[in-house]
C-alpha cells in the first residue's frame, strides 16, 4: 500500500477519501495488506504538515495512527537487502532525486516478494516492471 492510500483515507475531508477507503476495504478480503517503514514515516510527515487538511495531527493523534496502521498491516523492514536491492534498482534505471523514495518502496516490495502496490499516482511507479501497479487515479 502506498503512502497517499493511507493519506487519503486519513483525511475526511478529502475528495478522495471514500475512493481510498471503498478501495482499502475492498482489497483487504482479497490481498495480504503490507507497508514498509518508509511509508508509515511519508505519512507521518504528511498528515503533521501545518498545510495537512483543516487539522493537522498533533503528537497523540500521530502516535495513535502510526499505532494502529502498525496493527491492520504486515511491516516490511528496510534492511540490508533491501538496501542492496536499490543500489540495483538506481543502477539498473539511472534513479537519481526523489524518485529515490519510490525505487527504495519497490526494493522493499521486491525483497519482501510483495508483487502489487495500491497507489493514487501510478506514475510514482512507471518503468519498475519488478512490479504490478493497482492504480486508483486522481
Amino acid at each position: 500500500m502506498d503512502t497517499n492510500i493511507l493519506v487519503y483515507i486519513s483525511n475526511q475531508s478529502s475528495p478522495f477519501h471514500l475512493k481510498a477507503l471503498n478501495a482499502f476495504v475492498e482489497i483487504r478480503n482479497h490481498y495480504e495488506l503490507w507497508i514498509s517503514r518508509q511509508v508509515l514515516r511519508e505519512f507521518a510527515v504528511v498528515v503533521s504538515r501545518p498545510d495537512f487538511a483543516e487539522h493537522p495531527a498533533d503528537s497523540d493523534s500521530l502516535i495513535s495512527a502510526l499505532t494502529k496502521w502498525s496493527k491492520i498491516f504486515l511491516v516490511a523492514d528496510e534492511t540490508d537487502a533491501v538496501t542492496q536491492k536499490l543500489i540495483q534498482l538506481i543502477s539498473d534505471y539511472n534513479i537519481k532525486g526523489k524518485r529515490i523514495h519510490d525505487a527504495n518502496i519497490v526494493a522493499t516490495m521486491m525483497t519482501n516478494k510483495i508483487a502489487n502496490i495500491l497507489t493514487m499516482n501510478a506514475a510514482d511507479f512507471n518503468g519498475f516492471n519488478e512490479i504490478s501497479v493497482m492504480s486508483l487515479a486522481l
